[in-house]
Parts: C-alpha cells; structure tokens; sequence
C-alpha cells in the first residue's frame, strides 16, 4: 500500500498542473479505499454501520475509477 497524501490546497494545487502527481495521488487513495474495505468486510457482516460505510466506500471507489479513466489511466486490477 503507498504513502497516505494529504489532501490539502497545495496537493489540490499541483494535482490540477502535473498529471503525473495526479494520477500517483488518485491511484494511490484508491488502493488504500480498497485495502480499509477489504479490512472492514468480516465486520460489516454484523455492524450496519460499517455495512453502509462499505456501500460509501465502493461508490467513491467507482468515482476514483471513473477519475482514473478520465485522465486515461487504467487502475491495475
């Protein structure tokens, strides 16, 4: 799993300007999303709470797909 980037004005900054840094910055949070589902799974099957905290989780994953996509990268599977 990669380094957590903070979101902040300056990594919104550079995001928007070097599509490298934007594409590393979007697959990176999108592999960290599916590796805290992945750990959430077992406790999902008795907490409704994380159940709908999975079902979150797998829409902003799409939506991080979707931006991946956008910037015409593929998401290694």
């Amino acid at each position: 799993m990669g380094e957590f980037i903070p979101i902040t004005d300056e990594t919104l900054e550079k995001a928007r300007s070097d599509s490298h840094f934007r594409q590393k910055m979007v697959s990176g949070h999108l592999e960290q999303l599916m590796a805290a589902m992945n750990r959430a799974k077992e406790k999902a099957k008795s907490d409704p709470v994380t159940s709908t905290s999975l079902q979150e989780g797998a829409q902003l994953a799409v939506k991080l797909t979707e931006i991946l996509h956008a910037i015409g990268v593929k998401p290694v599977r």
